[in-house]
């Protein structure tokens, strides 16, 4: 949700430092802006998050967020909670971008065949479906750097660069079975989830604009 707040914001502001109409660079770069700025806010706590997630199976090695904080800080130092954000943020680039680029493309392909003058007018269902195609399309062209984020999160002294977690996944795994192990079941989970937080943004900032409209009058 933080990423769609950003992503108004930034929209607005390339639009205005570009003199020009909306358009699908400057969607691109306002979805890709605003995935990097939520990705600095929250990163240690994804990390965090990564590494209790990866090591559940077996002795859990921290009973809480505040004793993982204090153990990966006294272990590493600071920069140890942002270990592995490089491959994030090259892979949060491409799938903030396109998520929000695809979204609100095909949301004004619809207003504009359906002649809507604003967002409220758009029936949720459709809504939904814009937002599940652009999870979809999203998740599936930058899944491979989802797996290189995760494994340098949890596993970083072995890939000491993104390129070499890149050809060692490869190698080892293959490409279905290592750089797209698990894409089907995102599938799922991912145009779901994409949908549901496009909506409910869209939704909340139609009612706020709305409600906003009699104070001014």
């Amino acid at each position: 949700y933080q990423r769609r707040v950003h992503g108004d914001r930034y929209e607005s502001l390339f639009v205005v430092l570009s003199r020009r109409e909306k358009d699908m660079l400057s969607r691109f770069l306002a979805g890709a802006m605003a995935g990097v700025t939520a990705t600095l806010l929250t990163y240690p706590l994804d990390l965090m998050r990564a590494q209790m997630a990866a090591h559940w199976h077996l002795q859990p090695p921290y009973p809480g967020y505040i004793s993982a904080l204090n153990a990966i800080v006294a272990r590493e130092g600071p920069l140890g909670l942002f270990c592995g954000l490089r491959p994030t943020l090259l892979g949060i680039l491409p799938y903030a971008g396109l998520s929000f680029m695809t979204f609100h493309t095909l949301k004004a392909n619809v207003m504009h065949w359906k002649r809507l003058e604003r967002d409220s007018d758009m029936p949720t269902g459709i809504k939904l479906v814009c937002g599940a195609t652009a999870g979809l399309v999203a998740q599936s062209a930058t899944y491979p750097l989802d797996i290189v984020r995760r494994r340098m999160q949890v596993h970083g002294p072995l890939y000491p660069s993104i390129w070499t977690a890149f050809t060692s996944i490869y190698r080892g795994e293959g490409l279905k079975g290592g750089l797209y192990k698990g894409l089907s079941m995102n599938w799922v989970k991912g145009p779901i989830a994409v949908s549901v937080s496009f909506t409910v943004n869209d939704t909340l900032r139609s009612w706020l604009l709305e409600s906003a409209e009699p104070r001014k009058q």
